[in-house]
């Protein structure tokens, strides 16, 4: 290590300013990666000049070699480790053509031990900065999976709610999805009507215990008094989490709740759940709506039950059923009220309308669920039976006429309450004895045979 003094000045300063020119250099750059990989080909060529000036003391060499080796691999790559080990080996070379051909592999033990000291310090704070990295880097790559996994579910809503047919469904559904995504994690929808938020209306869970749904039940007992558009959070005795977002701010009709049970506290999992919830509540929303626009396109608005338009379209699935399979028959039933123009006539349009609507209760406690009951006129009610022969036909016609025996409807005139007695015209037909495009056709003129009879009984 003798030599002239610049030997020794001018490295160890340059040694001193460098990391400052560094930093200076990275924070300018526009490609901060490159400059990064610069920076560290220039601390190799520093530290192999600075050997060189050391006489090439074997345990300081090694390890500064080492140490930038390291470097440039943990950065770079094995490419630019290469490149690092040739930038030393020629700076190293370089510097002892300039200060002389020296060589002195050892100076004392002190010096050892100081490089030694120097060394284990240097790759332990290596480790320790490498294992802080790696954390990281797998936080980032958990959070990043989770927004994958949450997002893959928001797209799954939004197919979802064009596919179900209820809202039962989609919630149901939609959860399956989320138990899919996260098979560790409890999940629960509830909806309350607006009206009468003590009820509840709609309601879905996914991996919940028998206890967890009946804590939750307790819990939203009070949640309509709270109002906030954030996620409320509770920790529970078992370290798991519960979140609690509110969907009633995108509501019109229902108030809601998505919640989470978490294993344990997830801040991200809080952050975005209030965008879950919106979606969701989107979806249920528009939902909602769709299902009224078609309950309102299907059905009679004075008696409720279907109309003329969702008949004719269920009668023409029927025949064409039945024009594919010869089996696969289907009957009408065809009824007119009797007497309702002198009813209206008398007591005047709304008394009209309440023996209609009257008519209609007394012909739903008659329907069997594959009926499809329709008023297909003003005083004209037909029924549509999938999958049934003429005999079945003629045994609900037959209990319908028992059923309206000594059935009236009262009404309400300025003189007092007034009973109109209950009396139908009907009139069966089947795809086995017609065509199957005559069917509706023949029940109308068999309807029309029994009001002639009604009619003669009647004025006898």
């Amino acid at each position: 290590m003798e030599g002239t003094q610049w030997q020794l000045v001018l490295p160890g300063v340059m040694l001193l300013i460098w990391p400052g020119i560094a930093y200076w250099h990275a924070t300018l750059a526009k490609n901060t990666k490159r400059a990064e990989f610069n920076n560290l080909l220039f601390d190799t060529l520093l530290f192999g000049l600075w050997c060189s000036v050391l006489d090439f003391y074997v345990l300081g060499t090694i390890t500064l070699a080492l140490a930038c080796l390291m470097n440039n691999l943990v950065v770079g790559g094995p490419r630019r480790m290469l490149l690092s080990a040739l930038v030393f080996t020629f700076s190293a070379l370089v510097g002892a053509l300039v200060t002389g051909p020296d060589f002195r592999p050892y100076v004392n033990v002190r010096v050892d031990i100081y490089q030694w000291a120097g060394a284990v310090g240097y790759f332990m704070v290596m480790g320790r900065v490498t294992y802080q990295q790696n954390r990281q880097i797998g936080r980032n790559m958990r959070a990043i999976e989770m927004q994958n996994r949450l997002f893959q579910t928001l797209l799954d809503l939004t197919l979802l709610s064009h596919h179900t047919t209820t809202i039962d469904a989609l919630l149901d559904q939609f959860l399956d999805h989320l138990r899919t995504h996260f098979p560790d994690y409890g999940f629960a929808v509830i909806l309350h009507e607006r009206a009468r938020p003590a009820t509840d209306s709609f309601a879905a869970t996914a991996n919940l215990t028998a206890d967890d749904r009946k804590q939750l039940t307790t819990l939203t007992e009070n949640l309509s008094a709270e109002k906030t558009g954030r996620a409320i959070v509770r920790q529970r005795g078992d370290g798991a989490t519960l979140y609690l977002t509110p969907m009633d701010h995108h509501s019109g009709l229902y108030l809601g709740w998505l919640i989470v049970k978490a294993p344990e506290e997830n801040s991200g999992l809080e952050q975005i759940l209030p965008l879950f919830a919106d979606q969701l509540a989107g979806a249920t929303e528009n939902k909602l709506l769709q299902l009224e626009l078609t309950r309102l396109a299907e059905r009679d608005a004075l008696t409720n039950l279907y109309n003329r338009g969702f008949f004719d379209s269920a009668l023409h699935a029927c025949i064409a059923n039945k024009e594919r399979l010869s089996g696969a028959d289907f009957a009408v039933i065809v009824m007119d009220i009797d007497r309702l123009k002198e009813a209206n006539d008398r007591y005047g349009h709304e008394a009209g309308d309440a023996l209609i609507t009257c008519v209609a209760q007394h012909l739903q406690a008659c329907t069997r669920e594959s009926d499809i009951l329709a008023r297909y006129g003003g005083d004209e009610f037909t029924f549509l039976l999938p999958a049934t022969n003429l005999d079945a036909a003629q045994a609900l016609l037959e209990r319908i006429r028992a059923h309206l025996v000594d059935q009236y409807c009262v009404i309400n005139l300025p003189t007092g309450p007034h009973r109109l007695a209950l009396g139908l015209s009907l009139g069966c037909a089947c795809s086995s004895e017609v065509a199957s495009q005559e069917v509706l056709a023949m029940a109308d003129e068999r309807m029309y045979d029994d009001k002639r009879s009604n009619r003669e009984r009647h004025d006898d």
